[in-house]
């Protein structure tokens, strides 16, 4: 048996698969040839290796670190909620003074808009800042009506497209609950 050969039949003696005439030429072999024993040495070390199960163990701390770090997130998430909830109740806070201000000017002043004047006076920019709001407000208006009409004209359109196919498919329907309240009427005189 030649290097070539012996090669060949390793990996058949690894899985099992070879013969036993074939295992005694083989092992001749690797009496006589140092350079296929050397192989087979390396490749039976490989498989021995690889046949080994190393369970691997986890630190003894390992279940007090994930529950440390468990502990830690939900306490970041504790603390970005109630720094939430202490955020918004300041601004609900700041608005309730500004609208008392208001309603207390109003009723001090006698309308709404020497209200708004007077709160002017104090904040210099607030009428500014007011319309430039209201014209915030009345542009996204604006903004949501037009995309209603499209929206709107876009269903018109489908509905115009279609109309036909909507007539045909209401017939149908009505045909089919007429056809099925004659089958059930007829059904019932049939039994009796």
């Amino acid at each position: 048996m030649n290097c070539e050969t012996s090669k060949e039949l390793m990996m058949k003696y690894f899985d099992a698969e070879m013969d036993e005439a074939e295992e005694i030429q083989f092992r001749e072999h690797l009496k006589a040839c140092r350079e296929c024993s050397d192989e087979y040495n390396c490749m039976e070390a490989i498989f021995a290796t690889l046949d080994e199960k190393v369970e691997i163990e986890p630190p003894d701390d390992f279940e007090a670190r994930v529950m440390d770090k468990v502990a830690l997130i939900e306490n970041q998430r504790r603390e970005k909620s109630a720094k939430t909830i202490v955020w918004l109740y300041n601004c609900a806070t700041l608005l309730s003074i500004i609208l008392l201000f208001i309603f207390v000017t109003d009723m001090k002043y006698g309308s709404l808009i020497s209200a708004f004047e007077k709160i002017g006076e104090y904040f210099g920019s607030f009428s500014t800042v007011t319309s430039a709001i209201l014209g915030a407000v009345k542009d996204l208006a604006g903004l949501l009506a037009n995309a209603f009409t499209v929206v709107a004209d876009v269903a018109v359109s489908i509905v115009r497209s279609y109309y036909y196919v909507f007539i045909v498919l209401i017939l149908m329907l009505l045909g089919i609950q007429k056809l099925i309240h004659y089958i059930g009427t007829h059904t019932g005189e049939e039994a009796e």
